[in-house]
């Protein structure tokens, strides 16, 4: 059944740059897309539309069947940055992201879920205290406390390194498995995208526009080292070629007098 549906959208800001244009994308409860592309492909454009953040120029975006505008309490989002509120403890950023609960049940599932991260504990700490892997892992907790129907994920492990960002995988799937939300994710990391969706879908740049989605056919737990993860791995780095490709002049442009480039 399908929990999110991005159907026909286009978007242009008032200067006239065409960010996106007739984005179909869509992704069935519990599952989790991807969306890959360089710069410039609108991926982080799409995420805001979802997020309810901004309004597309044209076309529609579903969850559960309904327009997003009624649905906003549903859908969650991780960032890039942790974006949590310095004037809270550890604890109480977590609760935040719980204000429909009532108190008694936004403190038992924030307990959990700081026990679930790996941060028992560390309730009553500022989040100056903790390092970006563990600042980020509270912007998980934050984003999942409420339950969601859908999770946004913009490139939330960009910034850390291999090793936190490997353990952080770990977290977000192991919880995915618990809570079974569906999970629109962004990045430009074709490890990250073939680790954690089931789905890839790869964009072109300049305007935004789908290039191809491709399933990931691999079973879970995914090992990194095995030859059917590195064959998939190479051939979302084909399409993403390809998708690129398209977008290059048939032709070099000629040189200059002399034969020297018009430009040096």
């Amino acid at each position: 059944m399908t929990k999110l549906a991005i159907n026909h959208v286009n978007k242009t800001y008032a200067d006239g740059t065409e960010a996106l244009r007739d984005i179909r994308v869509h992704a069935n409860e519990g599952e989790i897309v991807a969306i890959l592309g360089g710069s410039g492909c609108g991926k982080t454009t799409l995420l805001r539309l979802v997020a309810g953040l901004d309004r597309p120029s044209s076309g529609a975006i579903l969850v559960g069947g309904e327009p997003i505008e009624g649905t906003h309490k549903t859908i969650s989002a991780v960032f890039q940055e942790p974006r949590l509120l310095p004037w809270l403890r550890v604890a109480a950023n977590i609760e935040f992201g719980g204000q429909l609960l009532d108190t008694t049940e936004r403190q038992r599932r924030a307990a959990a879920l700081l026990e679930r991260i790996g941060l028992a504990g560390y309730g009553g700490r500022w989040p100056r205290d903790l390092s970006g892997g563990q600042q980020q892992r509270v912007a998980i907790a934050r984003a999942l406390i409420g339950h969601p129907g859908v999770l946004l994920l913009d490139e939330p492990f960009s910034a850390l390194d291999p090793f936190t960002r490997a353990s952080l995988h770990q977290l977000v799937l192991g919880l995915w498995a618990e809570l079974k939300p569906t999970i629109l994710m962004v990045t430009h990391d074709v490890d990250e995208a073939v680790t954690l969706a089931d789905r890839i879908v790869i964009m072109r740049p300049k305007p935004g526009r789908v290039h191809e989605t491709m399933a990931v056919d691999l079973p879970r737990p995914r090992d990194r080292l095995a030859s059917p993860f590195d064959l998939m791995k190479r051939r979302v780095m084909r399409s993403i070629d390809r998708s690129l490709a398209e977008d290059l002049p048939t032709s070099p442009k000629p040189l200059g007098p002399g034969g020297t480039s018009p430009w040096l």
